[in-house]
């Protein structure tokens, strides 16, 4: 799918000016890379929501700038600390015919039986990983599997993931990305019962002898004793 998006020539210098662009509900931004030299560029704010919903940010968008389309992916971007607002946002230019190396998301989908049946809870290890491939490659998820996991303790590894052979995930094969834990009530539960005595166990420890039971043996004696005396 294509992805563009209008912007316009950003004039540098004073930062009142940055200010009045997102008083104006635009948002300054760049594109640089591949030798390209940067690009100071600003553009609707509304818009740029938009096509972020669509692309995401490792979707190829082609920058519409002064009459050119530079094809770029999302590199970073700033938020206000008190209203999340975009405050600022960094493309980075990509060569179609170049190798680029970047962060896809995870799409954790399916559900999991153990989890549904059993209570197992789900812990997610990874939310993203890296990866390399040409942009017209470049998938904008990798879908994880999750109905997968059968079993508690079972993991789902990066060597998991089903990708194209186009695709290379550059993380560590063994990195985990998500699994099933024993949810901690279980644990309680499971470590009270462990410690019960057995039902139908008699003379523990430190148990007094029911009212009426004949007496030990070292207690008989101690009382015949006690009867010579008298």
């Amino acid at each position: 799918m294509n992805f563009k998006l209008e912007t316009k020539i950003r004039k540098t210098g004073k930062q009142s000016m940055l200010t009045e662009i997102r008083t104006s509900s635009r948002v300054p931004g760049v594109v640089y890379g591949f030798k390209k030299d940067p690009v100071n560029i600003d553009m609707d704010y509304n818009t740029l929501l938009k096509v972020l919903k669509e692309a995401g940010t490792s979707n190829v968008i082609d920058i519409q700038v002064d009459g050119k389309s530079i094809p770029a992916i999302v590199r970073e971007y700033q938020q206000d600390p008190v209203t999340d607002k975009l405050t600022h946002i960094d493309f980075m230019a990509v060569d179609a015919k170049r190798t680029l190396t970047t962060v896809v998301p995870l799409e954790f989908v399916g559900t999991s039986k153990v989890v549904r049946e059993q209570g197992g809870k789900l812990e997610i290890k990874n939310q993203q990983v890296n990866v390399q491939c040409l942009p017209d490659d470049l998938p904008a998820t990798i879908e994880v599997d999750v109905s997968l996991l059968k079993e508690m303790g079972q993991i789902l590894s990066i060597k998991d993931l089903v990708v194209s052979d186009k695709v290379i995930i550059s993380n560590d094969p063994n990195d985990p990305v998500v699994s099933v834990a024993v949810p901690k009530k279980m644990k309680i539960e499971e470590t009270v019962e462990e410690g019960e005595t057995p039902e139908g166990e008699e003379g523990a420890e430190g148990e007094t002898p029911a009212e009426g039971a004949a007496p030990a043996e070292g207690e008989a004696k101690a009382e015949e004793k006690s009867e010579d005396k008298k």
